[in-house]
């Protein structure tokens, strides 16, 4: 038995044979013709790539759509095309003009600082290597499963997922990767078990052999022996059991032992996060942030919004769900907006800042929204508001956002509750004002954490001193909790890891009667709060939640 250790991507257990998909550029026995006719052979492939996501489209939805919608934007960007007639026009056939942009391109985003556009380098060599695998005449490999197995790659593009036969995929191990890759994404949002960053040893002697992969540790384990599978079968019907215990608790509501109600929320990025959430017992979506659209590069028009937030709201069969308007800045990068120089990002043009600076943009953001609103329970979120003129001014905008709706005779949610996300230290000192126009908080205590220590939390050089407890925070919550309590404004804390996981006690005796985290957690952490009690005297005050 050999043990290889790579990095937990998406939790769970899996044992099984391992099947090694290869991505083989083919290169060899290439004839290069005359610039003119490679720019029209180029141009012709990119075609029929295109048609070919266009058609894998219509078979997704949700997120596996965006990706697939986000690689035909990569396909069709003009800067990538430039790149590539550029090589052409110099001597180099259509094929290898491509490869070589799209190693140049997506060197570029992996040295980028953000970890989200980082890790969408691999969306530009998926995309790029379907134009390069129609220009030599070969089919994309698509690795046929006859039985289940355990699919391992140096690096597994998205559309390698989106084409197995999912019943057939145990588990998934890379060699390289990150867990921020969309392939890993769309891992966890499929419950499949997966390990990045095994190393290219593992691949070498993987392909065929049995194989034990451990999706919460990291762990590989190559011709396991008897003792290993044992543990992981008994692991494996442990956590089928649970399961089990956990699908009748997700309608239970929760409630402490003396009885303090306390609703859960999810974290959600598209319809099918949401879908899986209200399986899983959510009572709404607590925080759906929709940037995501414009950092995907799939378009920032009306009609995509509309279609993207109404999947969403849809999906949650009229349990509220809160969507946060677009918190772009510096630091996250979106294809075709406009982008300002930022010595500190995080300190600069974020979230509503970004908004209120683009009007244009932000119209066609609260448009969409509004319409999408009639098709669920739609609550609006506002992030990085500081002060009362900021919340104003958003008002403002949502006011002219329907008239022009009205204008254009168009249906739109009337009465849509627009919150704050309390991400400063500012906005929980100003609480009591902003209470006075919010219709409820919603309190990231990450964010407060960064703010109140002075570090980022993205960098790792400083992160000794990012706290996992905030005594600051915490002070901050209470002061937000305080100034909620007499007009009776929901307060949701988003519990985003572990760490804010393990504090949902903390939270909770504050007086918190709403969190908000991941859907992996929502059963842990109803059982969590289930078994505690605040006190035995009186149930304790706190704040409802929202509705």
């Amino acid at each position: 038995m050999r043990t290889f250790q790579g990095t937990p991507a998406s939790e769970g257990l899996a044992v099984g044979a391992m099947r090694l998909l290869r991505h083989t550029p083919q290169g060899a026995g290439r004839a290069v013709q005359d610039p003119a006719q490679e720019e029209r052979n180029y141009r012709a492939a990119v075609r029929d790539a295109v048609v070919q996501l266009e058609r894998m489209e219509k078979k997704n939805t949700g997120a596996d759509r965006d990706i697939l919608m986000a690689q035909r934007a990569i396909l069709e960007d003009q800067g990538l095309q430039d790149e590539v007639l550029g090589y052409i026009r110099a001597g180099a056939g259509a094929a290898a003009s491509v490869e070589r942009a799209a190693g140049i391109y997506a060197g570029r985003i992996r040295a980028l600082e953000d970890d989200y556009m980082r890790e969408r380098a691999c969306d530009i060599l998926d995309a790029c290597y379907r134009v390069v695998d129609v220009l030599d005449d070969q089919p994309r490999q698509v690795l046929q499963l006859d039985s289940p197995a355990v699919i391992a790659a140096d690096e597994l593009y998205p559309t390698d997922i989106l084409t197995l036969d999912r019943s057939m995929i145990l588990g998934l191990v890379t060699a390289e990767g990150s867990p921020n890759a969309h392939a890993s994404i769309i891992a966890r949002t499929m419950g499949i078990p997966a390990v990045v960053m095994a190393g290219r040893d593992f691949l070498e002697e993987c392909d065929g052999r049995p194989v034990a992969v451990d999706g919460f540790t990291g762990e590989v384990f190559v011709d396991p022996d008897e003792a290993t599978k044992a543990r992981f079968a008994h692991s494996i019907r442990l956590r089928r059991r649970q399961t089990l215990s956990g699908l009748a608790l997700r309608s239970v509501p929760c409630k402490t032992r003396d009885g303090v109600r306390v609703s859960l929320y999810a974290n959600c990025a598209d319809s099918r996060d949401v879908r899986a959430a209200v399986e899983a017992g959510a009572e709404g979506v607590g925080l759906l942030s929709s940037e995501v659209l414009l950092l995907a590069g799939t378009g920032a028009g009306e009609a995509e919004q509309v279609a993207f937030f109404s999947e969403c709201l849809a999906a949650a069969a009229g349990k509220p769900v809160t969507i946060s308007v677009y918190d772009i800045g510096a630091d996250k990068v979106a294809p075709g907006l406009p982008q300002n120089e930022e010595p500190n990002p995080a300190l600069g043009q974020v979230g509503i800042r970004f908004c209120l600076a683009h009007p244009g943009l932000f119209r066609t953001h609260l448009c969409a929204l509004l319409r999408a609103g009639t098709a669920g329970n739609l609550r609006i979120v506002l992030p990085m508001v500081n002060n009362r003129r900021e919340l104003d001014a958003v008002r403002a905008a949502v006011a002219d956002a329907r008239a022009d709706l009205r204008a254009r005779r168009l249906p739109y949610a009337q009465d849509v509750p627009i919150g704050v996300m309390v991400d400063t230290p500012a906005a929980a000192l100003m609480a009591e004002e902003l209470a006075a126009d919010a219709s409820f908080f919603t309190v990231n205590p990450a964010n407060l954490a960064q703010y109140a220590h002075g570090v980022d939390r993205s960098n790792a050089h400083v992160q000794q001193y990012f706290p996992h407890v905030s005594a600051p925070v915490h002070k901050l919550l209470r002061m937000v909790v305080d100034a909620a309590r007499p007009g009776n404004i929901p307060v949701c804390v988003c519990c985003a890891n572990a760490d804010s996981l393990a504090q949902a006690e903390t939270y909770v005796r504050m007086g918190v009667r709403a969190l908000s985290m991941p859907t992996v957690n929502l059963l842990p952490m109803k059982e969590t709060l289930m078994s505690m009690s605040l006190h035995s005297g009186q149930p304790a005050e706190g704040l409802r939640a929202p509705g």
